[in-house]
């Protein structure tokens, strides 16, 4: 198996949006997602999208 801890963070850095850009992303997920909890965010990554949808109260759990 390998280990991609070593490189999340050059990850994060070269697929990051906008700060705009990404908080308008999250309300619209957020809100369209409401009803849909539990949520299973399959690819999670580095939560990158999890970590915030779940700050805005969403049941959220990442696999990858």
């Amino acid at each position: 198996a390998l280990s991609f801890d070593g490189v999340t963070e050059l990850y994060d850095k070269t697929r990051t949006l906008p700060a705009e850009t990404m908080g308008n992303a999250v309300t619209f997920l957020a809100k369209e997602l409401q009803s849909c909890q539990p949520i299973l965010d399959v690819g999670v990554g580095t939560g990158r999208f999890a970590a915030p949808l779940q700050a805005a109260g969403l049941r959220i759990a990442g696999v990858d």
